[in-house]
């Protein structure tokens, strides 16, 4: 168990840093946002042992990049999870990080002490508030399919009850 431990946490370090490091083309103008990057949690999962957070990068006009985990024990199983993702908000606002965004995701699940690699989609709804647009709060739902898992569950729902972060 504890060399896929490190081989997963190696994995999820590299595509995090892969992640922050996207920077947009040259023909894109990103200066324009006065918010470009979210970081944010789940505080209700803590309750129910349920540990989500998120990093989110504005990438293009309209439209994210960013890398969001996930740690969760039910009963007597583990589900760890690691995720690049891509998000694009169709709605002519201001800035991204407001209304819909529909998304793309890929990255590692380890469920039943097993690593898998797995791709799939996402729906969310996110919203800057205050003052100073800063604090930022998100919810959502998507499906994750599990590469190369032969028995058992091949799907897995990717749920955020409630982010709530700080945009800055």
């Amino acid at each position: 168990m504890k060399r896929y431990a490190r081989r997963f946490t190696t994995l999820a370090l590299s595509a995090a840093i892969g992640a922050c490091a996207v920077s947009p083309a040259g023909a894109q103008d990103v200066a324009e946002h006065p918010v470009k990057q979210v970081v944010s949690a789940n505080p209700f999962g803590i309750m129910l042992e349920f540990y989500n957070a998120e990093y989110e990068h504005v990438a293009g006009e309209s439209f994210t990049v960013g890398v969001g985990g996930s740690y969760f024990t039910p009963g007597n199983s583990t589900y760890l999870n690691i995720d690049g993702f891509w998000r694009f908000y169709p709605e002519e606002v201001p800035e991204p990080f407001n209304g819909w965004a529909f998304g793309l995701k890929a990255g590692l699940t380890n469920v039943d002490d097993r690593t898998y690699l797995g791709a799939g989609f996402d729906v969310n709804y996110s919203r800057l508030l205050g003052k100073d647009n800063n604090f930022y709060v998100s919810a959502g739902l998507g499906l994750k399919r599990l590469l190369g898992r032969d028995n058992g569950v091949r799907f897995i729902p990717t749920i955020r009850l409630i982010n709530i972060g700080y945009a800055f």
